[in-house]
């Protein structure tokens, strides 16, 4: 069974991103906001954890608690 912080294999890395090149891959994964950091042969690592929770949806979380009045409403 995998755990939440376990490394994604290079296998389910080419499976999740669709390329088999590391470039490609990082490209992806930053584009889908995922963290993750590029070993010296520039394939990257990331966990689980940071697959299924990216840094974007956690942004986008705290922004949505963030509300504001609508000052318009009031003319």
């Amino acid at each position: 069974m995998k755990s939440e912080n376990d490394i994604i294999t290079d296998t389910d890395l080419i499976a999740l991103t669709g390329y088999k090149t590391p470039s490609k891959q990082c490209e992806i994964l930053r584009a889908a906001g995922i963290f993750f950091i590029t070993r010296r042969d520039g394939r990257p690592r990331t966990t689980w954890a940071h697959f299924n929770e990216p840094c974007t949806k956690k942004h986008m979380t705290e922004e949505s608690k963030h509300v504001e009045p609508n000052y318009g409403a009031l003319d």
